[in-house]
């Protein structure tokens, strides 16, 4: 019997360094939410089901995710990550056999390093499988304490000593909980720390003093770990996955003459021998068959492009062009428009 693990998505912060009335998780990178990027993360590693946790703002959330096929839980004050996961387990009906949390500020997460943790967690059946990372300058990430080479608990940088702040090994705040030891421990939380909140991290040394393991994936691409906190971040991994998806496209043949000045997003299937000229932004679910020529200036979202169709100066939104089509320069063309 397959084990059955769902995802856990933390999401119920404003995120006030982004100085918006939006919620942080729904800010789009690229045309898509932050957030979605996440969800599609979990559900390549073979997530049966998703859970959203939202607070601030919490309709805005749960209409913007609107098609995702996620569920979701409230967390009408935001206190503490810990706090998050009590409030999943109040009111999830049945349990899967595992649990992943992770957070939805972080678009670039390692669906590699992920089923590297599924892999491990299921081969070994720890009470927790988290992801590490070694950093020259961790700043306030939470340090791994380790005894003996084990994971035995997680500092969180306000809460550390002197020589607990000289640790290099961080926590990303990816977890992967066997469910019989998450809703035994996770009432048993407390808020006595510098920050007054339910930390998630205290389940580890809690799993340490009963006897139970706990195993840690150390990932390799600090990147892909990456979270949004401002708008500088989130320029910073926009930038990041631009430049994969458009390596992408032309590792499979799609000419894009000036990848600095094309934006194309993550839903986009383009086919080969179709060249993208400058000043293009393709964005939503969009579809270009072979050999169409695109731009320069073309705006194209949520539209199929017919092959050998050639569009220049136009905006295409929600359309369907076919095959072999020139629409005349600068138009606007919309769903239900003929040629």
């Amino acid at each position: 019997m397959t084990a059955q693990i769902h995802t856990l998505i933390l999401a119920a912060g404003k995120g006030t360094r982004m100085k918006s009335e939006l919620p942080k998780v729904v800010h789009p990178i690229l045309g898509k939410p932050m957030v979605s990027y996440v969800i599609d993360a979990a559900k390549a590693v073979g997530s049966e089901k998703t859970i959203v946790i939202t607070g601030f703002k919490s309709e805005l959330v749960r209409h913007t995710l609107t098609n995702e096929q996620v569920e979701f839980v409230e967390q009408p004050q935001q206190l503490g990550t810990g706090h998050a996961v009590q409030c999943y387990a109040r009111t999830s009906p049945s349990r899967p056999n595992h649990l992943m949390v992770v957070c939805g500020d972080t678009p670039l997460i390692s669906q590699q390093t992920l089923k590297q943790m599924i892999e491990l967690h299921l081969q070994q059946r720890p009470a927790i499988t988290m992801m590490t990372l070694e950093m020259s300058d961790p700043g306030n990430y939470g340090r791994i304490i380790r005894r003996d080479g084990k994971v035995v608990a997680i500092r969180e940088a306000k809460d550390c000593t002197k020589e607990e702040l000289k640790i290099t090994e961080v926590n990303l705040a990816v977890y992967l909980f066997d469910t019989d030891f998450l809703f035994s421990n996770i009432f048993k939380l407390n808020s006595k720390n510098s920050q007054n909140e339910f930390y998630l991290t205290d389940l580890v040394e809690m799993a340490e003093k009963q006897g139970l393991k706990v195993q840690a994936v150390i990932e390799k691409d600090e990147s892909s770990t990456l979270g949004i906190n401002s708008r500088q971040h989130l320029a910073q991994v926009g930038a990041i996955l631009q430049s994969k998806i458009l390596d992408y496209h032309m590792t499979r043949g799609v000419t894009i003459v000036n990848p600095a000045q094309t934006l194309i997003g993550p839903d986009c299937e383009i086919a080969p021998d179709t060249t993208i000229w400058p000043g293009c932004i393709i964005t939503g679910r969009c579809r270009i068959d072979t050999n169409c020529e695109i731009g320069p200036n073309t705006v194209v979202f949520e539209s199929d492009i017919g092959a050998n169709s050639k569009i220049q100066c136009c905006i295409v939104e929600k359309a369907t062009i076919p095959a072999g089509k020139t629409p005349a320069p600068y138009s606007k063309i919309v769903s239900g428009s003929s040629f």
